[in-house]
C-alpha cells in the first residue's frame, strides 16, 4: 500500500501545481467598443498587449487603419494592426496587474493602466491619467 502512495506522489505534486497557479490574462480579449481584440501576452517578467483584430480594418478609402490621432507626425502612418498598445504591466496580487501603459488610438493618448481578472472570467481594465480612482474602467470578454 505504501508503494502505491509513493507511485502516486509525483502525479499529485504535478496536479497540485498546475491548480496552484492562479489564472491569468494572458490571451486574447474583445475590447468593451466590440470593435477591436488585443492579444496580451508575457513580456519578460511583465504583460503587454497588441492589437490583432478589427471588425472593420480599413478607412473608408479601403486602406489600413493606421495611428492617425497619434500626436508625433512621425507615427501617424504607422499600422494598427499589430500596434503594442499595453505594456509594462506587473503582476500585484492574485488576479491583478499595475503600473503598466495603456495608448489609445482613437485619441492619441497614454494612460497609466491596470487590469484585473474578473469571477465571471472577463479582465477589468482601467486607465487613468495620476489617480487610479479618477480613471476609467472598461470591461473586456475573453476571445481565447
Amino acid at each position: 500500500m505504501l508503494r502505491f502512495v509513493f507511485s502516486l506522489l509525483p502525479a499529485l505534486l504535478a496536479t497540485t501545481s498546475v491548480d496552484a497557479q492562479s489564472p491569468t490574462p494572458v490571451g486574447v480579449w474583445l475590447h468593451a467598443n466590440k470593435r477591436i481584440q488585443v492579444e496580451i501576452a508575457p513580456c519578460g517578467d511583465q504583460l503587454c498587449g497588441k492589437l490583432v483584430w478589427f471588425r472593420w480594418p480599413n478607412d473608408a478609402q479601403g486602406r489600413p487603419l493606421v495611428d492617425l490621432k497619434n500626436p508625433d507626425p512621425a507615427l501617424r502612418t504607422r499600422p494598427l494592426l499589430g500596434l503594442a498598445i499595453l505594456h509594462g504591466l506587473r503582476r500585484a496580487g492574485d488576479g491583478s496587474w499595475q503600473d503598466g501603459k495603456i495608448y489609445n488610438p482613437d485619441d492619441g493618448g497614454d494612460y497609466s493602466a491596470q487590469v484585473s481578472l474578473q469571477h465571471d472570467g472577463a479582465l477589468s481594465v482601467r486607465a487613468y491619467v495620476i489617480d487610479p480612482n479618477l480613471g476609467e474602467t472598461e470591461i473586456w470578454t475573453r476571445v481565447r
